[in-house]
């Protein structure tokens, strides 16, 4: 089965119902063009999605990603088949589970038992078949003695793990997923990564939402980027994650004044940029390069004891540089800084810039301007991870494994060649003791 199309998506569209007043106007105006009265056109409301295509395999896990807005909780309701299409045509084969909202059908004066029951005959399945699964549907949730009280008394948190439990043992071909991992400990998120892998291996396939692209990259094969309602990308993850990047830079402006800021001390950062070697202004950094950040800032008056501070971030938002140095005072006028980085070893995609002036022996707020600047760093793509240092990973040596330890020790090793240059010797050990001798 694995390889199968079991979802295809073809030019869907979808606009929602208009509502009462643009049907008035547009029979106002309409009306008045019958009579030879020129007026201006009605307005078009927005689509949510257009002309949106793309195909899931059994045993894959897509992911949907994009900014609030963009159209994705939009194409799993018409996938769960709560929203129709305005245009286009979906084709599932198989059954569906939307755990869109895990306590959507979930009545809260059932106890969890009940409600486990009331969710399978939704799904189709027989009392005797949800029976022989309860034990499994129990022990997941660790609910306890709660499973037997009425929902009403439970927590949240509580409630995600009955809904997960029943997503995940109805043994539904599709799950859609829409930020259901959002709510829960570290433990509950673990266990549900492993019983997604279980149902990944039995050729299901899963809709992943989420803003939290560490899950994204941890649980996803492949990625469609959606934006304003179109697909801007569909293919491996990694990539899909960089494109995605490129349109936050791009909706908060990408360069100066973008991003949030508060002065408590006269400050004004006057300029900053980014240079090469040569004194060149920059906006892209190539890995492994090095790099000055040259900028000034402007006090209207002198500071005592303070540190200036320069953060880098991620698009997630990850801080992943930060640098500071602590000065006795600052005078009124320019002050001149240089950072310089003797080399850039940042994942290659976009980060941002932010400044920074703490005061004091307690480095109260002073000054904060985040998203500055843009900072691009190019470089061969990588498929995780933010640091990337030099690295020399190879294999040194491979032992075969002895199938029958009466026929002998261990044959020669076959080996790689060494980063020393040495040779490398073979070992022999006593089946069931403790003592190897190495030559």
């Amino acid at each position: 089965m694995a390889g199968e199309s079991i979802i295809r998506v073809e030019g869907v569209w979808k606009r929602y119902g208009l509502p009462l007043m643009p049907i008035v106007r547009e029979g106002w105006h309409r009306l008045r063009g019958a009579f030879g009265f020129p007026g201006e056109a009605p307005p078009i409301l927005p689509w949510a999605l257009r002309e949106v295509s793309f195909e899931v395999r059994a045993g894959e896990t897509l992911g949907l990603i994009g900014r609030n807005g963009a159209g994705k909780s939009t194409l799993l309701k018409i996938l769960a088949g709560v929203s129709p299409p305005s245009a286009g045509q979906v084709w599932i084969d198989g059954t569906l589970f939307p755990m869109i909202e895990l306590n959507a059908g979930i009545h809260m004066e059932l106890t969890g038992r009940e409600n486990v029951y009331l969710l399978g005959a939704v799904m189709g399945l027989s009392r005797e078949e949800v029976t022989q699964r309860m034990g499994d549907i129990e022990g997941f949730c660790e609910l306890g003695e709660w499973f037997d009280r009425p929902v009403r008394m439970y927590s949240s948190g509580m409630q995600v793990r009955l809904g997960f439990g029943v997503g995940l043992f109805v043994n539904a071909d599709v799950l859609l997923m829409d930020e259901v991992m959002g709510v829960g400990d570290v433990n509950f998120y673990n266990k549900c990564l492993m019983h997604l892998e279980d149902v990944r291996s039995r050729g299901r396939c899963i809709l992943f939402v989420s803003h939290n692209l560490f899950r994204v990259r941890r649980l996803c094969d492949r990625v469609v980027v959606l934006d304003r309602g179109e697909v801007k990308y569909v293919g491996r993850t990694e990539e899909g994650i960089q494109v995605y990047e490129e349109i936050l830079r791009a909706a908060v402006g990408g360069g100066r004044g973008a991003g949030r800021f508060y002065d408590l001390v006269g400050a004004t950062l006057v300029s900053a940029s980014l240079r090469d070697m040569q004194g060149g202004v920059i906006e892209t950094v190539v890995q492994g390069e090095p790099v000055d950040l040259d900028f000034t800032f402007r006090l209207a008056e002198k500071i005592e004891i303070l540190s200036v501070h320069v953060m880098v971030e991620s698009v997630e938002g990850v801080l992943v540089i930060w640098d500071l140095v602590d000065l006795e005072r600052l005078l009124a006028g320019d002050n001149h800084f240089l950072l310089r980085w003797s080399e850039i070893r940042l994942k290659p995609g976009v980060y941002a810039v932010s400044f920074d002036i703490s005061t004091g022996p307690f480095r109260k707020k002073g000054f904060h301007h985040h998203g500055v600047l843009s900072m691009r760093v190019a470089g061969p793509k990588a498929d995780g991870g933010v640091y990337q240092p030099h690295s020399d990973f190879r294999l040194l040596e491979h032992r075969p494994l002895v199938v029958d330890p009466a026929a002998g020790g261990p044959p020669p090793a076959v080996s790689a060649d060494r980063p020393d240059g040495g040779e490398t010797g073979t070992a022999s050990c006593a089946v069931g003791g403790g003592a190897c001798a190495a030559s």
